[in-house]
Parts: structure tokens; C-alpha cells; sequence
């Protein structure tokens, strides 16, 4: 079931870790030996690598039309790199982030290419760019590992490795039928952009789920929406007639407030879904206009009590750093975590090829535990994967609170074809 997938398209119109080694079939939470005491400095024929240093450069659209903080996840993969250099590094050596480079939405291309020849790296990271990541194709031709935020299918590829595995675009899920049965909904209102095809397909994929499983009518569906759009008048006019009491959009943050804004105004009792909405800053100026909405975050929220140890580990290092996690540190935290864990599988003599062969045996990469577990011997390729889980809150004030999951849990997950007669399971 890939609906997390697809809905995390959202986030590139928002514009838009794993610390064990693992080889085989091991999980993301087991150990090779330790490789910042064992076959130190050992000889390494590879771009970007020393004697002392693994040079590290990332490509991050720092510049959007949104002035969105996408520039903090180079924060947090920084906070990582402490942590595992104040540790005695990787085979004796520091990891180094050299570049922090900004494609201004629209060099993508351009930018890696610059990251791989004129900054010399061994491997790409981080990377958040929003609508499309044109330089994936490079970076598969130059065999280097790429880690970052995955918003499209430009990602599905065997060397990008990212927080949520492969996008299906416009696949159905049954997890938001589901969750629009628990909550008593009885009308979805679906909200896209016609003019980008990731939006329309995200809509598409909604529309679907829908149709398979009925908890609830489509009482509203448009695509006639372009990127840059406030005005949905009409549409709240039309949902209110059809009587939608849960909205969700393939949209960024300022349509869905603007879209929040205008069913206050219009008096319409619906609350959203939010595929990427998990923002501390945005909900505590906006969650008046959002309250009981429901949130997805694709790694453990941090209001999860209690706190799992891999968040605690990720909270003592940003505030080492005297940083302030937020959504992109996580991911940057994340894409550090994933490197190491690669570079651990492949050992002292590590090469490009040896990392991305390690990363696609692990069958669970539960990124230091802070995620559900992504198989990537599967997760390059558009499809259903076998499971998808997803962790949900809902705005209360100012705030988010976890919903659906027992104390202590995280995820709620839905096998591949799993019918709205079998419960979740949660991790």
C-alpha cells in the first residue's frame, strides 16, 4: 500500500536514520563491527575521500517561492556528522559537509552536477528540491549515493535513498478511507493542481481510495487549480452545498490556510487532512484555523511519549548544536543516518557502488528508529509495497497530539490489500 507515498507528493508543492550497519537481510537496528575502531584509514580510491575526511555536499532549494526552511535540513544532517565524528568518525575518518548548495527552485541540474565535479564528493547529501529533482539522472550515471527528501518519482531509482522509499503516484490506499470511517466523515472534498502532474495524480490517487472503498462519498473533486492559487470561494461555496466535512488537497501551506480561512469564513464545518503539515512555527500562528484537522508525519512526531531513543538521541544533538529540530532537521538527521549505515555495510575498503549495494540488502531501515521501516530491496520502483505505515496527529490549539496509536506507539500500518474489516497494526 503505497497511499503514504503518494501523499507525501504533497510536500514538493510546499514548495516542498539509520545508525547500526546492515548487510543481508538485516534490519537497520543491527551492528557490523565498529567501523570508527576497526581497518582505520584504510586505502580508499573513491571522489571525495582522504585519508581523514568523507566530503559530503548537498542540493537544497534554500530560495522558494514559499520561504519555506527547506535550508534546515542541512542542519540536521550537520547535527548527525557531529555526533558520529565526536565518535571517532567512520574508519578513522571525519565526515565533512563541503557544499550547501542552493538550486533557487530551478537549477537543480545545474547544481548537482556542480556538487559532483567542482566539490569533489563522495555522496550527495542533503537533497530537497521542490516540483522535480532533475539531477537524479546524473547522479545515476556518476554512481554516487543520493539521500534526501523523496517528492516525486524522478527518486526511483536504486541509488537515492530518502525518508519514505518510492512514490506511487495515483495508487489507492485504504488508510485514509480508514481514517475517515474512525473519525464519522461522511463527504471528502478533494482539492489538486491541474497543472502540475504530480498534484493531479495525488488527487487522483485520493479519488480512488474513495471509490474502493466507500467509508465515504467524493462530495466534491476538482483539478482546475494552478500552483499559486488563494481563491476557493467557489469551491467551499460548492463543498458547503455537497456537505464535505473532511477536505483534503494536494496543495502547499499557503492554499490550505487560505483554503482553512475561507471555510471559517464561509461557515463550513470541515476539518482537513494534511499530508505535510507537521510545522511547530506555522501551526502555533495558524492552528486556529486548523483545529482537529489531522496531520501526517512520516517519522516518529515528536510529541510520541514515551520519547523512543532514537528521537532522544536526535533531540541531545540538535540542542548540542544549539539548533531547533523541526521537519527538515529530521530529514537531514535521517539522510546522515542512512550514509553511515551504507558505509558501515560496505566496510573499510567502502566504495560508492559497495554503499548502495549495502543500503538495497537492508529489509528494514528503521533510521536509527525513527522510522517505520523501509524495505529497499523493494522501494525503487513505482508500486504497492507490501505495508505502508503512517504516524497521524491532530491539532489541538497550537498544538499536535497523536491519534489512532496506543502509548508508546508511532505507527499505524496497512498490509498491501488489506480490507477495512482487518485493523491496523501499529510500530
Amino acid at each position: 500500500m503505497r497511499g503514504r507515498g503518494r501523499l507525501k507528493v504533497l510536500g514538493a508543492l510546499v514548495a516542498v536514520v539509520l545508525i547500526a550497519a546492515a548487510c543481508g537481510n538485516e534490519s537497520s537496528s543491527s551492528s557490523n563491527a565498529d567501523a570508527s575502531n576497526s581497518d582505520k584509514n584504510a586505502t580508499v580510491d573513491q571522489p571525495g575521500v582522504t585519508k581523514d575526511t568523507i566530503r559530503v555536499g548537498g542540493v537544497v532549494s534554500v530560495s522558494n517561492a514559499l520561504n519555506a526552511p527547506y535550508g534546515d535540513i542541512f542542519k540536521g544532517i550537520k547535527a548527525y556528522f557531529a555526533k558520529v565524528n565526536g565518535e571517532g568518525g567512520i574508519y578513522g575518518r571525519k565526515l565533512e559537509l563541503v557544499a550547501e548548495r542552493d538550486d533557487q527552485m530551478v537549477n537543480n541540474l545545474k547544481e548537482v552536477q556542480g556538487v559532483l565535479t567542482e566539490d569533489n564528493v563522495f555522496a550527495v547529501a542533503p537533497i530537497l528540491t521542490i516540483f522535480d529533482f532533475s539531477g537524479a539522472t546524473e547522479l545515476q550515471s556518476q554512481g554516487a549515493p543520493g539521500f534526501g527528501l523523496n517528492y516525486n518519482a524522478d527518486w526511483n531509482k536504486e541509488n537515492l535513498f530518502s525518508n519514505e522509499g518510492a512514490l506511487c503516484l495515483g495508487c489507492e490506499g485504504v488508510d485514509l478511507p480508514w481514517m475517515a470511517k474512525q473519525l464519522k466523515k461522511k463527504s471528502i472534498g478533494i482539492l489538486t493542481y491541474g497543472t502540475v502532474d504530480s498534484s493531479k495524480k495525488c488527487g487522483e490517487g485520493v479519488r480512488k481510495s474513495f471509490e474502493k472503498y466507500p467509508t465515504a462519498k467524493v462530495g466534491y473533486y476538482t483539478d482546475a487549480h494552478s500552483f499559486g492559487d488563494v481563491n476557493f470561494s467557489v469551491d467551499v461555496g460548492k463543498m458547503k452545498d455537497a456537505g464535505v466535512d473532511l477536505i483534503t488537497t494536494c496543495m502547499d501551506t499557503n492554499a490550505v490556510l487560505a483554503l482553512a480561512k475561507e471555510t471559517r469564513a464561509q461557515g463550513l464545518a470541515a476539518i482537513q487532512y494534511l499530508p505535510n503539515g507537521y510545522d511547530q512555527t506555522f501551526m502555533k500562528a495558524n492552528g486556529q484555523f486548523f483545529q482537529d484537522s489531522i496531520v501526517r508525519v512520516p517519522f516518529v512526531p515528536f510529541e510520541t511519549s514515551p520519547k523512543p531513543a532514537g528521537l532522544q538521541e536526535y533531540f541531545k544533538w540538535m540542542k548540542k548544536q544549539g539548533e531547533t529540530p523541526n521537519e527538515y532537521t529530521t530529514y537531514g538527521w535521517i539522510n546522515g543516518v542512512q550514509l553511515v549505515e551504507g558505509l558501515k555495510g560496505a566496510g573499510p575498503n567502502f566504495t560508492r557502488k559497495k554503499v548502495i549495494d549495502a543500503l538495497n540488502k537492508i529489509t528494514k531501515d528503521t533510521g536509527g528508529g525513527l522510522l517505520p521501516g523501509i524495505d529497499w530491496t523493494t522501494q525503487h520502483t513505482e508500486t504497492h509495497a507490501p505495508e505502508g505505515c503512517r504516524a497521524l496527529v491532530k491539532v489541538d490549539g497550537s498544538k499536535f497530539v497523536p491519534v489512532f496509536v496506543p502509548k508508546g506507539k508511532a505507527f499505524l500500518c496497512f498490509k498491501e490489500g488489506q480490507g477495512l474489516d482487518v485493523p491496523p497494526t501499529y510500530k
